[in-house]
């Protein structure tokens, strides 16, 4: 090809790679749909489990199902914030539940809807999105629209008796984690006698009401908060399924290794509940575990029929064919997994969650194994919306997944979890093999260490750190571990030297 030739080719290519913003949303301005599930771990049909969930399934089957998803901090506030802002919890230092006050200490950061608003986009946040559902937290200034949906989460009198009891007992409780009622309810009350139900309605009337407006692209996050504790839903859901059916995992030990205090084996979050038995989930009963486990199970059913919903609303006001639909959970869960119960940990469990993309514009459907995290979306938004992705995100867009699933995105997903006020937990998952060392915050001593092959014990309760077989492992392990820190932290750490043994 003559050189002429091949300068008019670059140009060509320059023209449509730095072509601007605004050219991009005026050829293609899809509409996106963002539902967030709380405490949604892949406990999903689409995801082979053996839960009932339909609805996710057909969204799975119509977009590209996310087999290796992961989140950065397995808690809702630190994730939901770390994917609002595509910034690691390590580096903004946001690592709580409930991330108070967070736009106080990071007034410049920009977040996803503030972003998408300022390229012409109408936001609309509805339900748990951030940890809260009001205020100043949910970012309230850079959002168009913020509907604030709330109701009891008990239909029951007899527990709303009993929370109200606990409350009037319980003076100078800690606000942020009150006494609560019982962990679970079955109540004969249609899906809008609980919260989720009513947000899914109010969010099928908004999507009528949007159809209305089609020279504005929208952005609407629907945030649900089942199956998060208490696992209240309509009765008809705990009916899809057999009490006796339901039986605890058969991973209950914790890695040799695993320091107890990180292992959160005595499941704080559940402790407020009015029917926690003894002083640990060692010490619940087999009637509570069987009641917990159907719970989750009924509460996901239910909050699958609410996604319904929404995407049926979508369908019917004719704008399915023109909007992004994200499905994603903020984190794991343990159901008895380790002897324990909730999230607060490193361990697989936790970090996994469910994700689902549906983008109309591409044919593409079926499931991808590539490594992705959920800082990821934010840039990744930025790319099939047209708008410019912002220096400061440290997530990548995993865009070229939705075409192609085996295209190469990430080597490994990083996470991290503080135990207690002085240590904190940096945890890889690579190939087939988890791997997690605590460090000191001050001085990065490394506490303890621990690696696991997923293949071979997909439960993760051993720790093969010592075992000469994995000893490549343990060294890829150690390597990435210290460059996914370094990323993070956007900051030189140190090469600490284990106190321990090799396996610690």
């Amino acid at each position: 090809m003559a050189a002429n030739r091949w300068l008019e080719v670059a140009a060509g290519l320059l023209t449509v790679c730095f072509c601007s913003p605004e050219t991009l949303a005026e050829t293609a301005r899809p509409n996106v749909l963002f539902i967030a599930v709380d405490d949604l771990r892949p406990e999903l049909g689409a995801y082979g489990a053996n839960t009932v969930t339909p609805n996710l399934d057909q969204l799975a089957a119509t977009g590209m199902r996310f087999d290796r998803a992961y989140c950065q901090q397995a808690v809702c506030g630190a994730s939901r914030l770390s994917i609002m802002t595509s910034l690691y919890p390590t580096y903004t230092g946001e690592q709580t539940f409930h991330v108070t006050n967070w736009r106080d200490r990071h007034p410049e950061v920009v977040t996803l809807n503030q972003h998408l608003r300022g390229h012409g986009y109408h936001t609309v946040g509805l339900g748990k999105i951030y940890h809260q559902r009001r205020g100043k937290e949910v970012d309230l200034a850079n959002w168009d629209e913020w509907i604030d949906v709330w109701a009891p989460d008990y239909a029951l009198a007899e527990n709303r008796d009993i929370l109200e009891k606990a409350l009037a007992e319980s003076k100078g409780h800690d606000s942020r984690n009150p006494p609560k009622g019982p962990t679970a309810e079955s109540a004969e009350v249609p899906d809008d006698g609980y919260c989720d139900g009513i947000r899914a309605q109010r969010a099928a009337e908004l999507l009528r009401d949007l159809a209305n407006q089609p020279e504005t692209p929208f952005f609407f996050a629907v945030g649900f908060v089942k199956p998060h504790l208490p696992f209240n839903a309509p009765a008809k859901y705990w009916r899809l399924y057999e009490r006796d059916a339901f039986q605890m995992p058969p991973n209950a030990a914790i890695p040799p290794g695993y320091p107890a205090g990180a292992a959160n084996l005595d499941a704080g979050e559940m402790k407020q509940y009015s029917d926690y038995e003894g002083t640990k989930p060692t010490d619940f009963s087999d009637a509570l575990n069987r009641r917990l486990l159907h719970g989750y199970a009924a509460a996901t059913s239910y909050v699958d029929a609410c996604v319904g919903q929404v995407l049926d609303s979508l369908q019917a006001a004719g704008l399915a064919d023109n909007t992004i639909v994200v499905l994603w959970g903020d984190h794991g869960w343990k159901l008895g997994d380790h002897s324990s119960w909730c999230k607060h940990t490193n361990f697989e469990c936790d970090t996994r969650v469910p994700l689902i993309v549906r983008d109309p514009r591409t044919q593409s459907t079926g499931s991808t194994s590539q490594v992705v995290e959920l800082i990821d979306l934010y840039p990744t938004l930025c790319e099939l919306t047209g708008v410019p992705t912002p220096v400061h995100c440290q997530g990548r867009s995993f865009r070229q997944l939705l075409s192609d699933p085996t295209d190469a995105h990430r080597q490994d997903a990083y996470s991290s979890y503080p135990y207690g006020d002085e240590s904190i937990g940096h945890s890889i998952r690579f190939g087939r093999y988890r791997y997690t060392e605590w460090w000191k915050k001050e001085s990065q001593e490394v506490e303890a260490r621990v690696l696991t092959d997923l293949q071979a014990d997909p439960g993760e309760v051993t720790n093969v750190a010592n075992d000469p077989e994995h000893a490549d492992a343990l060294d890829r392990g150690v390597e990435r571990l210290r460059v996914r820190v370094r990323a993070a932290l956007r900051e030189k750490v140190r090469d600490p030297q284990p106190t321990t043994t090799r396996g610690g």
